[in-house]
């Protein structure tokens, strides 16, 4: 049977795959209706911003994430945090950032609440 933390790494994954940013449905599940995210320069964006983005996104970005972990906060809700590895496949650039999301249970699913990235400095 597969642990909360496996769920919801597993949503992690699927928020980093391509065809899951390219479809503004699926996003539209795993996002809640309240989300808001905080961006690397500090703005804050709401589920639609963040879709309309998501959508956008370069095909030749790859992501992958390291060091996941999950902490429950209460029944419905968990932290996520991790390491995020972003590669261009058409220049070949890869940056890291650390990620926090937060995690809620809602009648029928678990939905992203919130996010935060942090950039990190290849030294």
């Amino acid at each position: 049977m597969e642990t909360l933390s496996q769920h919801i790494k597993g949503l992690e994954e699927l928020l980093l795959q391509r065809h899951t940013r390219a479809d503004s449905d699926r996003l539209s599940n795993l996002l809640h209706d309240k989300f808001e995210e905080v961006g690397a320069s500090g703005s804050i964006c709401t589920k639609d911003e963040a879709i309309e983005w998501l959508v956008r996104e370069d095909d030749d970005i790859r992501w992958s994430l390291t060091n996941f972990r999950v902490r429950q906060l209460s029944d419905n809700i968990v932290l996520a945090t991790y390491c995020a590895h972003k590669s261009d496949l058409r220049t070949g650039s890869t940056k890291r950032s650390m990620r926090s999301s937060l995690w809620e249970k809602t009648n029928t699913n678990w939905a992203m609440r919130f996010h935060q990235g942090t950039n990190l400095s290849d030294e």
